[in-house]
């Protein structure tokens, strides 16, 4: 709350428009404890884990047996043991579900779920993150080297026995906030441009990639495009420009979700939506992409805005997607929206995504310089064009 309270200081301090923040109620409060797994066969060693958000206090042994997916748990007897989840890494997408697959596991009789750490590469460095609150058992992620070593003493012909104790608890539901700032537009300020990030992040590292580059992209975005209308009023954009910090993204899009409820019947209505979270790196080849959601006539939009910058040697191309995080409910309900992901926003994100590594080391000295670029560009052209 004391980020909410500050960030919100420092809008007003910079003189946008309209700051306030809007309550998000009834969202999931859990506390991470001092949770430890052990290995107690076939030797004593205790395994660099994360809980996964969700998991309550438990204290279990069990003999651990390995799934690399769903269909080969299937064939496992799965009942009383502990599940080592080992899946292959097919982009983050695609590998997240086995974080969230508790409740599969409970179903098929166990105890707890360990899961491979979500990402391409690691130095002894767990992620965490949401998924166990549908599963009565304990979650929790290890590091890829020790999930891997485990796979090999069990190959080996070894008995894996670990024992789970885990301190981690549901609290009662709790109320936080989504912050709002504008550019209020001079001709048509009931159409918004909207540019968002989001401000929570996990308890481990500082959340400097995930998601405060994207924050300070959009913050700085809009600061430039503020300085020059005030050098030169015909810069003003003709529609509001929006930046909004959501709330409880990791929870599960909460924030975004209730904003969108909140206003989709007003008065105002939204011409553009975009958000930045999957790294504020600088766009260096034409792999760094608008994933984008709308019609071909929008889309024709957009790659205009795209080889605009690509001229200026700020490479982007445009890519047909529907995965548009917490803009989804815009992009679903017919707003064109965008998701910005640089090249390194593939794999090298998730080196450092929900680890004790989420620093402002990541970034280079031109990362967030470049994709305020970006969006600075996205925002005034959007919000200054006749129409679609």
């Amino acid at each position: 709350m004391k980020s909410i309270d500050f960030v919100t200081e420092r809008l007003k301090r910079d003189g946008f428009d309209n700051v306030h923040t809007e309550d998000v109620p009834n969202l999931p409060h859990w506390i991470r404890g001092d949770d430890k797994v052990t290995m107690i066969e076939p030797r004593n060693l205790e395994l660099n884990i994360l809980a996964v958000s969700g998991t309550d206090p438990t204290n279990i042994t069990g003999e651990v047996i390995v799934a690399h997916t769903f269909e080969e748990l299937s064939n496992l007897n799965a009942t009383g043991k502990i599940v080592l989840l080992i899946p292959e890494w097919k982009g983050y997408f695609k590998t997240v579900q086995f974080r969230r697959g508790g409740d599969t596991i409970e179903k098929a009789g166990g105890i707890g779920l360990m899961v491979k750490s979500i990402g391409p590469f690691s130095i002894g460095s767990p992620h965490t993150g949401s998924g166990a609150s549908k599963a009565v058992i304990p979650t929790v992620c290890l590091t890829i080297e020790e999930a891997e070593l485990i796979e090999r003493l069990i190959k080996r012909g070894k008995k894996v026995v670990v024992n789970m104790n885990l301190k981690s608890k549901n609290m009662g539901k709790i109320t936080s906030r989504n912050i709002i700032f504008d550019i209020t537009g001079s001709e048509k300020p009931d159409e918004v441009v909207l540019l968002s990030g989001h401000i929570d992040s996990w308890d481990v590292g500082q959340g400097a990639m995930d998601d405060g580059g994207g924050m300070a992209a959009v913050w700085q975005a809009m600061l430039t495009i503020k300085r020059l209308a005030a050098e030169n009023p015909s810069f003003k954009p003709k529609r509001t420009i929006r930046g909004v910090y959501w709330t409880a993204e990791e929870q599960g899009l909460f924030g975004a979700k209730h904003y969108f409820e909140e206003h989709k019947n007003g008065s105002e209505t939204f011409f553009f939506v975009s958000e930045t979270d999957q790294g504020a790196f600088r766009p260096r080849t034409l792999k760094s992409k608008f994933n984008f959601m709308g019609n071909k006539h929008e889309q024709k939009r957009i790659q205009q805005i795209a080889t605009l910058l690509t001229e200026n040697d700020i490479p982007i191309s445009v890519n047909p997607s529907n995965l548009q995080g917490d803009v989804q409910f815009w992009a679903d309900d017919g707003v064109p929206s965008i998701n910005y992901v640089s090249e390194q926003g593939e794999d090298y994100y998730f080196y450092f995504h929900h680890t004790t590594g989420d620093y402002m080391t990541i970034f280079k000295n031109d990362d967030l310089q470049y994709t305020s670029a970006v969006f600075a560009a996205l925002g005034h052209v959007l919000a200054n064009v006749e129409a679609w």
